[in-house]
């Protein structure tokens, strides 16, 4: 199918910006420079940098085991100019799973809190400060946080009995919290799509659309939508459970990873969609190739891949597109182990890297920088 039919079947009415190929170079294989590994824990799988945000100048990096317990965590920076890192703040979590960028300021939702289990916590940078703010109800784990219509809301794990609902909407920046769901499920990810906002549960490859489906917000509650995992998860072995990771709405549509397995997520497939009634799998030049993470700068997107070598380690790759059909790579370089997150800041690229729950890397945790002059002018 041509491109413009293939934009045409998923709802386009405009054509979409393409890169120009006919223009474009041969990518070339980078060095990066290996900047270090400030995470001081034992464990390999506590060392993996879950994310890096930049906000303020600076790159915000994630890391912890809530598998394993290894907390406290500390947060982390690098300052985007000069490659310094710094211990900013001790969070009382397991590990520090995401940042969100909200309203303006930077936000990490409470992974897997320390303290008892009756509120979960949250953190916010306030007047360069971190605040730690342990309001929500039940939040054992506050696996996502989102700002929609003026309000906060809170994606939880819970211990899944009633009163203990899963989806929490604050009016008042985080301080008290009122359900906004019947369900006590674990959601683990909020994202929004034309201009609605949805939670995503752990779901289930199956045929089944009351397998834990997709939830859509519909002004006062969260409601069942019929997209559940055999659709929104393809790629994903028929009944094994997975998650919907990293969630981005791109000129329209949603790119999302889908992903198996729940906290030591396993990603599958790169998927696309423009209204969650069809999805489709993007194909990167290199079939072998998984996603890990997404950016996205002005009308392109970036994806961080990495595949397996043959003489071992892996081949780390970025590609980027401006329509999510045509899939160009910018570099590619050889690593010790997969990179988990990236991160860009002045045309520089920043990689954290990463392991699997049982399958140890002493590379994992490692900080990469690929500067802008190694790649600049090799891809178009």
């Amino acid at each position: 199918m041509s491109v413009a039919l293939l934009v045409a079947a998923l709802g386009g009415c405009v054509e979409p910006l393409r890169p120009d190929l006919s223009k474009e170079t041969r990518p070339v294989e980078v060095a990066p420079e290996r900047l270090g590994n400030v995470f001081t824990q034992a464990s390999a799988y506590a060392r993996n940098v879950w994310d890096m945000q930049l906000f303020g100048g600076r790159i915000w990096l994630g890391h912890g085991d809530s598998i394993d317990n290894w907390g406290p965590i500390p947060v982390w920076s690098l300052d985007g100019a000069t490659g310094a890192m710094a211990q900013e703040f001790s969070t009382n979590d397991e590990q520090v799973d995401e940042f969100r960028v909200l309203g303006g300021e930077l936000y990490v939702p409470g992974h897997d809190g320390r303290g008892d289990w009756t509120k979960g916590e949250f953190y916010r940078l306030e007047g360069g400060r971190w605040a730690e703010h342990r309001t929500i109800p039940h939040g054992l784990h506050v696996f996502d946080l989102a700002l929609h219509g003026g309000r906060l809301f809170a994606a939880l794990g819970t211990e899944e009995v009633r009163g203990q609902e899963t989806l929490l909407a604050s009016r008042d920046r985080g301080e008290s919290w009122t359900a906004v769901t019947d369900e006590t499920d674990r959601v683990y990810d909020l994202f929004e799509l034309g201009g609605e906002l949805y939670g995503a549960p752990l779901m289930n490859a199956s045929d089944s659309t009351a397998a834990r489906p997709l939830l859509r917000f519909d002004g006062e509650r969260f409601v069942k939508t019929g997209a559940a995992g055999k659709l929104l998860l393809p790629g994903l072995a028929d009944g094994a459970w997975g998650r919907m990771v990293r969630p981005t709405e791109f000129r329209g549509v949603l790119v999302y990873i889908a992903a198996g397995s729940s906290f030591d997520w396993v990603p599958v497939s790169l998927a696309v969609t423009r209204d969650l009634r069809e999805v489709r799998r993007a194909v990167f030049p290199d079939a072998a190739a998984v996603p890990y993470d997404l950016l996205v700068r002005g009308d392109t997107m970036y994806v961080l891949a990495s595949a397996p070598a043959a003489a071992g380690g892996y081949t780390v790759r970025v590609y980027r597109t401006v329509d999510t059909v045509a899939w160009q790579e910018v570099f590619h370089f050889a690593s010790a182990a997969f990179a988990r997150s990236f991160e860009e800041s002045g045309g520089d690229f920043w990689f954290g890297l990463g392991c699997g729950y049982g399958a140890p890397n002493p590379a994992s945790g490692d900080l990469l920088r690929v500067r802008r002059a190694s790649w600049a002018g090799t891809a178009g």
